[in-house]
């Protein structure tokens, strides 16, 4: 086993990514850093699922932000649902519709979430794709941990250091 100088902030992260997903160091970064390992730990599906080949193949914000949302659609389908419901008037981030979106702003782009009747507004900045998805993920009950990994894995083009820097 080789040995790294990392910092003391990037290793606390690494730490707390580990233990929130009841993986070793180790297995993290290999899962990141695409280093084929064990498979990862079925208590956390999300996290499977972000590690996995098929959300690694998304290159856009955009693409995984929308997979991220198809998998929260299919996987807890009655609180999706029920978010949506709960969604303030004003600029709304999901809908039933492109419609729906579209006639709160005119200038808003949608796209539908594969696999669902739902639809997303597209034109987010980055930041802002995050907090709204930490916001549904919350609203379904993931811990803190978990929403931060999710929605660190928007924005991520390579490697782990932007995960673990964010």
């Amino acid at each position: 086993m080789k040995t790294i100088e990392i910092s003391d902030e990037v290793y606390e992260a690494l730490q707390d990514l580990a233990t929130g997903f009841n993986r070793t160091p180790d297995e993290v970064l290999a899962s990141l850093l695409h280093v084929p390992t064990g498979s990862p730990d079925a208590s956390e599906p999300i996290a499977a699922f972000i590690l996995s080949s098929e959300f690694r193949t998304k290159f856009t914000d955009a693409d995984k932000y929308l997979a991220i949302l198809g998998w929260l659609a299919a996987r807890h389908p009655a609180d999706f649902a029920e978010f949506i419901r709960n969604l303030e008037s004003g600029r709304r981030y999901l809908g039933l519709s492109r419609e729906e979106i579209v006639d709160r702003c005119r200038h808003n782009q949608a796209r539908q979430i594969a696999g669902s009747p739902y639809w997303a507004i597209m034109n987010l900045d980055t930041p802002t794709k995050r907090r709204f998805l930490g916001r549904v993920l919350e609203f379904i009950g993931y811990r803190p941990a978990v929403i931060e990994f999710v929605c660190a894995a928007i924005g991520i083009r390579r490697g782990a250091s932007h995960l673990l820097a964010t």
